[in-house]
């Protein structure tokens, strides 16, 4: 693919190879890792035709991986209102005012990232407040976590919304002493109210494709597992039926590497995914290789399955959104099927029961390197841990969760169960593989930040804090572990694909404080340069 190779010298080759941890100097020909160790050997493997890069005394290190992402969604997001930041109710009513005012005549005025924890008097809003806003057209609010949605009388109009209206299983709407829906919806509830919105613009939606996976390919991304839905099932609703078309759609536009994770109650409908263009056979192409489950909820929505009440709101204690049978049939299907299993389980009780079908599943139906995963495993005991590295499981998880969340997660939580929350050292020290992911839209794909948050843990329960070379694995070779790739990508080897980042300075060598500071400077994706800082 590309004729003239490319020497990577001049800096630090920080290669993620336990058999040649650093480097002088890397050698690249057509797409491909031809050379690892003194510039002098990189040179000889070259010949006479090659690109000369020097690194000016900056960082190599692997291209990142972000197992666990919505592209369609992130998309979505990025052509909406952001409501990070705002600080009461009064803020909130009067930008989503001002959204309305701005929107086409047919559009849904729409609020995304919005979090009430953040606010100097945390309550949700209520119909009531968007309908002050908006009193004239659709309105929405999307919480943080994408759990929970607050609507308008408006939006109940579109949705056929009324207080004959019945929670959903796996669902919540809260409602008014009259037993009149508050506008509040959690989890599968949402559903009803996502599915009733208007599509994007095709043309507005392409347009903003581009620079949604611009960003990624500036944080250094150079693959990444993307969640697709393939029905009503999921944050997005019902729009989330044409996830996969839009994704064949938009691949012109992706400069990266994907690992197809699906949303789905019929395996059916996974399986008729994998095929061009999603899914090829080539090593190192995009592929289709996962099933997502969902298990239970989140902790900013209390809808997280816990042993006990949460303490702030002890009138909750979450809730599975699938019984355990139904879960379990799943599995044994997308198992018996060859498909890697990832089950979104954030509580510990959740946790404790997907654990439990995990073993039961292995045990029934045994698979040697199976990498099934737990997506999140936010709070897990002891017990748990030991039985999730006893059974082989992966854990995809979300540092970035921890910034969002440290504000809040005490009170919610209490002191004991906190220090088994995001207990990344604890998952370590069991011999547990972890793989790093943002979760985006829901938090920053800024890899640099999440590594920087596994060390300091920004002062939330630091002893599960680890370090930052440990860290980098769960963004690279780990990551690579997590979507059956760490034999192909993961780490600077010779035969990987050639997947790089230049970094200003290498998140192992410096200060923990300094880590977040840190810049990319180029992005290589497979041989070929698809960022270049300014």
């Amino acid at each position: 693919m590309f004729e003239t190779g490319q020497l990577y010298f001049g800096g630090e080759v920080y290669t993620v190879d336990e058999s040649c941890p650093r480097a002088e100097a890397v050698a690249l020909r057509d797409g491909q890792i031809i050379a690892v160790g003194s510039e002098s050997d990189c040179r000889y493997a070259l010949g006479k035709d090659f690109e000369p890069v020097n690194l000016g005394g900056r960082a190599l290190l692997p291209g990142f991986i972000d197992t666990h992402l919505h592209p369609i969604l992130m998309i979505y997001f990025d052509m909406n209102l952001d409501m990070r930041g705002i600080k009461s109710i009064k803020e909130l009513r009067d930008k989503m005012r001002e959204a309305g005012k701005k929107a086409s005549k047919d559009a849904w005025a729409v609020g995304l990232q919005f979090d009430e924890e953040a606010l100097e008097d945390p309550r949700l809003p209520t119909r009531h407040d968007l309908d002050d806003a908006c009193p004239d057209r659709p309105a929405i609010v999307v919480k943080h976590d994408g759990h929970m949605v607050i609507a308008n009388t408006k939006v109940f109009e579109a949705a056929g919304i009324s207080s004959s209206t019945l929670d959903p299983d796996g669902g919540v709407i809260d409602r008014d002493s009259n037993g009149y829906p508050l506008g509040i919806f959690r989890e599968s509830a949402s559903q009803i109210i996502l599915g009733a919105m208007p599509m994007p613009d095709i043309q507005e939606f392409v347009k903003c494709a581009k620079s949604s996976f611009g960003k990624l390919v500036a944080c250094g991304i150079t693959s990444a597992g993307v969640v697709l839905q393939t029905g009503d099932e999921g944050p997005a609703g019902a729009s989330g039926n044409f996830d996969v078309i839009a994704m064949q759609i938009l691949l012109d536009h992706v400069p990266i590497n994907l690992y197809g994770i699906l949303i789905s109650d019929d395996i059916s409908k996974v399986k008729a995914t994998r095929k061009p263009p999603l899914h090829v056979d080539e090593p190192g192409g995009h592929r289709i290789g996962a099933i997502k489950i969902f298990a239970d909820g989140t902790f900013g929505s209390c809808t997280a399955y816990m042993n006990e009440p949460f303490m702030d709101q002890p009138d909750k204690q979450g809730f599975l959104v699938h019984s355990p049978d139904y879960i379990y049939n799943l599995m044994v299907e997308a198992h018996k099927a060859g498909l890697q299993i990832g089950i979104h389980a954030i509580g510990d009780k959740a946790n404790r029961i997907c654990v439990d079908l995990y073993d039961r599943l292995l045990s029934a139906y045994p698979r040697v390197d199976h990498r099934h995963r737990l997506e999140h495993a936010s709070i897990v005991d002891a017990d748990t841990i030991a039985d999730i590295a006893r059974l082989g499981l992966v854990i995809s998880t979300q540092p970035l969760f921890i910034q969002s969340e440290k504000h809040w997660l005490h009170k919610r939580l209490g002191p004991e169960r906190a220090k088994w929350t995001y207990p990344f050292r604890s998952f370590l020290d069991a011999g547990i593989k972890v793989a790093g992911a943002s979760d985006a839209p829901v938090e920053s794909i800024d890899v640099l930040d999440a590594i920087h948050c596994c060390v300091t843990r920004e002062g939330f329960e630091p002893h599960q804090g680890i370090t930052a070379a440990e860290a980098i694995r769960m963004f690279t070779i780990d990551a690579a572990y997590a979507q059956f790739e760490d034999s192909i990508k993961g780490s600077i080897s010779v035969g990987k694909r050639a997947d790089l980042v230049v970094l200003s300075e290498n998140p192992a060598s410096v200060p923990a404080e300094k880590i977040r500071d840190i810049r990319v400077e180029r992005t290589v994706c497979g041989g070929e340069t698809i960022y270049l800082a300014e």
